[in-house]
C-alpha cells in the first residue's frame, strides 16, 4: 500500500525522517517524556522514546509520531490512577 500525504495527497513521501535534536549533550534524538511519578521530587520515572517524522516531499507536510507510544501510555496511565481510559 502507498502512501499519501494527508494535506496535498502526493506519493513523495519520506516516510522514516528522523528528528535530531542539537544540543550539547545529545544522542541525536528529540525525545518525548512522560513521568510515571510526576510529584516526585527526584526520580520522576520518566519514560522516553524517540520521534519520528513522515515528510511529504512535495508541500512539506510532517506528521510526528513516537517509536514507542505502548511505553507512554503505561506511564501515564501510572502516573493518572484516576484516568478512567
Amino acid at each position: 500500500m502507498k502512501s499519501v500525504c494527508a494535506k496535498c495527497g502526493s506519493s513523495k513521501i519520506i516516510p522514516d525522517a528522523q528528528v535530531f535534536d542539537q544540543g550539547q549533550y545529545s544522542d541525536g534524538y528529540v525525545k518525548v517524556m512522560v513521568p510515571e511519578e510526576p510529584e516526585a521530587l527526584i526520580f520522576k520515572g520518566n519514560k522516553l522514546t524517540p520521534l519520528r517524522a513522515r515528510v511529504c516531499g512535495d508541500c512539506g507536510f510532517t506528521e510526528l509520531a513516537v517509536e514507542d507510544p505502548q511505553l507512554l501510555w503505561e506511564a501515564y496511565v501510572k502516573s493518572h490512577p484516576d484516568f478512567l481510559g
